[in-house]
């Protein structure tokens, strides 16, 4: 369509029902081509910091918004919650200042956010590259979930009477026996060198040496 919202922020948008969000107050709504960096307007956090610092608004400011609200969406913080929203925060986002990431996300939402927050605008993902990576990971959550229909829940009763998952001490009464390992530890105490040995030169103390672990059967 051609066209930045220029305020996009988690205030502006309603929830109708739990699976649909609505984008509203189009009141700063203007084609790509209507620029005026005389006026800026919005709030900070989701402020694009090319338009912090320049007045510019371009369809990726409102993609750097977007990943401010994905933050808030999957970690329930907005962001910059526990700062003062004033002039030291804009020079902050100014120099490349990102938000805390409170808790665990998904791997790929992850990165999909922080491509949102590049501070170059021609780094961060078109509104098609997100709705495309969106809805294929919604794809692949759906397939795991029926994946999980299917997993049959772990049943107690079908646990062997014997099987013992509590620490107590291990016996090994009444087992055959186990065969000693031949090791070279094991071996080692029948090694010995004699003292009588006269190297005269490198190659007789190689035949001295195989001589030696020859007649001990070490191979």
């Amino acid at each position: 369509m051609g066209l930045m919202h220029k305020d996009f922020h988690s205030g502006n948008i309603v929830n109708p029902t739990l699976t649909l969000c609505q984008i509203t107050d189009f009141g700063l709504c203007k084609p790509v081509t209507e620029n005026d960096p005389e006026i800026i307007y919005g709030v900070i956090p989701y402020v694009a910091p090319e338009t912090l610092s320049r007045g510019e608004y371009t369809q990726a400011s409102d993609i750097y918004s977007f990943g401010m609200v994905m933050l808030e969406v999957l970690t329930s913080y907005p962001p910059y919650y526990n700062i003062p929203h004033d002039a030291n925060l804009v020079m902050d986002i100014c120099k490349g200042l990102k938000p805390e990431i409170k808790c665990e996300i998904p791997q790929l939402l992850k990165e999909l956010m922080e491509k949102c927050w590049n501070f170059d605008p021609l780094n961060r993902p078109t509104a098609y590259e997100l709705t495309y990576q969106l809805s294929e990971t919604a794809k692949q959550v759906k397939i795991e979930n029926k994946s999980n229909k299917n997993f049959i829940q772990f049943d107690p009763n079908e646990m062997h009477p014997e099987a013992i998952y509590t620490s107590r001490p291990i016996t090994m009464t009444g087992l055959i026996p186990m065969p000693e390992c031949n090791t070279f530890n094991s071996r080692q105490q029948f090694f010995s060198i004699p003292d009588n040995i006269i190297v005269d030169d490198e190659e007789n103390e190689t035949q001295g040496m195989e001589f030696e672990f020859n007649s001990l059967g070490i191979n």
